[in-house]
């Protein structure tokens, strides 16, 4: 009989320690825990990096420049840029003033613009011909019927093509020559 109480001693004592754990895991069961967490990141920026070109980084530093002169329409910003000596601006003789003097003239007694024609020569893709860098791509094309529907586009703001390509002779509007060593060697038009 002892056993008996003992046993009976033991599971009731035991039943109480479960009903009382149970009653202790509901208490914290309900209870809520809210953390928040605060995340800093430090990014360091700079300067995004110049778009891929292709180009020979002294060839793309004066195209960028030229670019930048341009875009300003102002010929005192692109004067500095004019080589002194071996650069080619028209197919006659040198004009007194040179090519500042030549492109102003142009626009005074003309419709050209040679300096928004020179940003817009800038901003098309290039070829390399003959160890020289040249824009517009157009520059190596025989005849305006070898240019793609997308390519007719990219050279639309030069004007029509009728006026940019000669049968027989080829692309004849404004275009720009670079060296690799970023010498501008020419910019002219016609032929």
């Amino acid at each position: 009989m002892v056993r008996a109480l003992l046993l009976i001693g033991a599971v009731v004592l035991l039943a109480g320690g479960a009903v009382g754990g149970w009653f202790a895991a509901r208490e914290t069961e309900d209870a809520v825990t809210v953390t928040q967490t605060t995340t800093a990141t430090t990014t360091t920026t700079s300067d995004p990096a110049p778009a891929e070109t292709g180009l020979p980084a002294a060839a793309e530093e004066t195209r960028a420049a030229l670019l930048a002169a341009a875009e300003t329409g102002d010929y005192e910003e692109l004067r500095p840029l004019v080589p002194a000596t071996g650069f080619e601006y028209t197919f006659g003789s040198p004009v007194e003033g040179g090519p500042i003097a030549y492109w102003q003239e142009l626009e005074r007694t003309s419709v050209e613009r040679p300096l928004e024609n020179l940003a817009d020569v800038l901003r098309m893709p290039y070829t390399l011909s003959r160890g020289i860098y040249v824009w517009p791509f157009a520059y190596d094309l025989a005849e305006r019927d070898e240019i793609t529907a997308h390519e007719r586009e990219l050279l639309q703001p030069l004007g029509p093509l009728d006026t940019l390509f000669i049968p027989g002779t080829g692309y004849l509007g404004w275009r720009a020559g670079i060296e690799p060593d970023g010498s501008w060697v020419f910019y002219v038009a016609g032929d």
